[in-house]
């Protein structure tokens, strides 16, 4: 699989491991430990999302509570880059631990509030426990598993780790629903609450990471952060390209959801298993980033799922369902496999000690283009014409495969590895 040395000119270095770690191929198991527990834990955010809605709908009947408690997951996202300095501050692991663990005890006290009737504080329960959901993402997918895969297979075990935890989102709709049909809105929250604190138990037998030796102020790491995303060749232009990407193509799934629920009149379990496919099809993009153009250099392998991503935007375009459906599940796919390229490619360039502020900072410019882009395709998808509805996907799509190879053309050949140096 890819290395350091396998990748070629155009990618960075793998940064070198702090020193009393235990060395990557003894602890190739626990990352298997921290995938599984990662997957609980996706499927745990999934049913989040639909279980919390569902629950302040019937205890309310708040429709506009019901749409608010899923926003407030969200919106902590663009606070990331101050999360960040958060994540470089402490040893990753307990960072992790500790985010998991909160987010399963604010879970948990959910239910006990919408019984009380303060829907008010539940959302900002809600929005407390998105701060964990960004610092143990970014923890997970940035510190613990580069750590605990073997330098010559970090590609195979981004790719697997993203097409476990893509399944996982892939089963959470159906069981939400059968769990809250089973024992309703409340002990569906509570067994939410559990899968998080399975994680945290896991990241207890996890091998611990150093502890950062931090001698500066918040705002001087803050600072340091924006200065090294800036100064870290390859970073500025990947936070680009996805985030012009987002804008056109971020919201397809909810707006696929919409078209079908809305305009095609399909049933919500159609609709579902709509969306259910897409995130299989996500999966199986990740399972291919590992494994498609081994040996090709990372910046190729980006270029390569860009391009798929263009083609599948263009079939959304079709008058017929069916071939919008297969293009949704492709443009999923395409996506998938650009995040483990993308992945990959991050940790490469960024150094460890500056990796949770500079991750979080392009956290931020991408899920921000991700936000506009709900903007923007929920007003082409009120369109009369098809071919107009998802116009912004195929643009932007196309427009990130020509700024990254044009990026790549002016840099020439002759330029050195992305810095790893702040």
């Amino acid at each position: 699989m890819d290395s350091a040395g396998t990748d070629g000119p155009d990618t960075a270095p793998a940064v070198p491991r702090p020193p009393g770690r235990p060395p990557a191929q003894e602890t190739w198991s626990k990352f298997w430990l921290l995938t599984s527990a990662a997957s609980v834990s996706e499927l745990g955010n999934t049913f989040l999302h639909l279980a919390m809605p569902w629950t302040i709908l019937a205890s309310t009947g708040s429709a506009l509570m019901a749409a608010l408690s899923l926003g407030v997951q969200y919106l902590p996202f663009v606070a990331s880059p101050l999360l960040g300095t958060l994540i470089d501050g402490y040893e990753r692991r307990m960072v992790f631990m500790v985010s998991e663990l909160a987010q399963g005890l604010l879970i948990a006290l959910t239910p006990f509030l919408l019984t009380a009737g303060r829907v008010e504080l539940v959302l900002v329960v809600l929005l407390v426990a998105g701060c964990g959901t960004v610092t143990s993402n970014l923890t997970s997918d940035f510190s613990l598993l580069p750590m605990l895969a073997p330098e010559d297979r970090l590609t195979e075990a981004y790719s697997r780790f993203g097409a476990a935890t893509e399944l996982a989102r892939c089963a959470g709709p159906a069981v939400a629903g059968l769990v809250l049909a089973g024992v309703g809105g409340y002990w569906a929250l509570w067994i939410d609450a559990a899968t998080f604190l399975v994680t945290a138990a896991v990241a207890a037998v996890l091998p611990p990471g150093e502890k950062p030796v931090v001698e500066r102020g918040f705002l001087r790491m803050q600072i340091e952060g924006f200065r090294s995303f800036r100064k870290i060749r390859g970073v500025p232009r990947l936070t680009a390209v996805l985030s012009v990407y987002n804008l056109g193509a971020g919201a397809v799934p909810p707006v696929i959801l919409v078209l079908a629920a809305g305009t095609w009149g399909w049933s919500s379990g159609w609709a579902g298993a709509v969306l259910a496919a897409g995130a299989g099809g996500s999966a199986v993009g990740s399972w291919l980033g590992g494994r498609l153009l081994p040996g090709a250099p990372a910046e190729r392998r980006i270029r390569f799922w860009f391009l798929v991503c263009a083609v599948a935007s263009a079939a959304l375009l079709a008058p017929w369902e069916g071939v919008v459906v297969a293009g949704f599940c492709a443009l999923m796919a395409g996506e998938g496999g650009m995040n483990v390229t993308t992945n990959e490619y991050r940790f490469r360039a960024i150094p460890e000690e500056v990796s949770g502020r500079v991750n979080a900072v392009m956290r931020a410019f991408i899920l921000g283009g991700a936000a506009l882009s709900s903007v923007l395709l929920g007003w082409s998808v009120t369109l009369p014409e098809q071919v107009l509805r998802f116009a912004p996907a195929l643009v932007t799509s196309v427009l990130a495969v020509l700024l990254w190879t044009a990026a790549r053309s002016l840099r020439g050949g002759g330029r050195t590895d992305p810095e790893r140096t702040a």
